[in-house]
């Protein structure tokens, strides 16, 4: 309101200065043809010959007079005019900086609709491959602290989510449901020290348990001795005891990371600190307890 005031108050300004300059130039312009006109009769009278030199004489005076009385009516105005430009400019380049800054916000929103769209879609992907249905879910809080690696979905009961359902992202499996809420639940991830699951390594086909370490690393258990593993083989669930199904991807056994004979670590399927869109498959199974 304040800057729109001055803006009206400069150009009323500029309209009152020239209004001005344009009158006082009128008045003198016609001061000074009366002065002439009165000089001409006076002397038309004494002699003609010398009204004509007058006429000349005046003629001559007349347009300098009026060029130099039109200077500064000339300048007010050209300056007027490119006082009326920058305020036009300044008032447009505004709106265009507050035009940019609300693009700008779109396609700040824009991006992160794309990112969670690209996600979802590869999350998609992922669970074509799997016979089960499926439930989309997103994370409402997470509880991976130091001793315990969990994360709460929004859905539970109501969405048909029973305890031992697998829950999965476009990466493979990230845990699984230990607690089913009306409308939410909560999923133990396979990172935690009291997670164990059923395996099979893809290439060697040996099978295992995997279990949770509270780390950045997973552990195979109960793997038979003297067994032959193969560099970047995938790591997969067995579906053994009908819990989970079958060709969940869990991790990647990594021989640069098993220096330690004695520990067979598997590096898991992504970073658990980012966990947003997951999927829980879904099995006819009765509810585990």
């Amino acid at each position: 309101m304040a800057r729109g005031h001055i803006k009206t108050v400069k150009k009323s300004s500029l309209l009152r200065l020239k209004t001005y300059a344009g009158v006082t130039a009128q008045k003198a312009s016609t001061l000074l043809l009366i002065i002439f006109s009165v000089l001409l009769l006076i002397m038309g009278k004494v002699n003609e010959n010398n009204l004509r030199v007058v006429k000349n004489i005046f003629t001559d005076l007349s347009s300098k007079v009026l060029v130099i009385i039109g200077i500064p009516v000339n300048s007010v105005t050209k300056a007027a005019n490119q006082i009326n430009s920058l305020i036009f400019l300044y008032t447009k380049n505004k709106n265009l900086a507050e035009e940019n800054m609300i693009l700008y916000k779109w396609k700040d929103l824009a991006q992160g609709l794309l990112v969670e769209n690209e996600e979802l879609r590869k999350l998609l992907n992922s669970v074509n491959k799997i016979p089960n249905k499926f439930l989309t879910a997103k994370v409402i809080a997470n509880s991976s602290g130091s001793y315990i690696k969990t994360v709460t979905l929004n859905v539970g009961k109501v969405n048909s989510i029973k305890i031992g359902n697998a829950v999965i992202n476009n990466w493979g499996m990230v845990g699984r449901v230990i607690q089913v809420g009306k409308k939410t639940s909560r999923v133990l991830l396979i990172t935690d020290i009291n997670s164990q699951i059923p395996i099979y390594f893809e290439k060697s086909k040996h099978k295992a348990i995997l279990i949770g370490k509270n780390s950045d690393l997973l552990e195979i258990k109960f793997l038979k001795s003297r067994v032959f593993l193969i560099d970047n083989d995938r790591v997969f669930t067995s579906g053994e005891g009908g819990v989970l199904p079958r060709g969940l991807k869990v991790g990647t056994y990594i021989k640069s990371l098993n220096s330690d004979i004695n520990k067979i670590k598997i590096l898991p399927t992504r970073n658990w600190d980012r966990l947003d869109n997951l999927m829980i498959v879904l099995n006819d199974n009765k509810e585990l307890y």
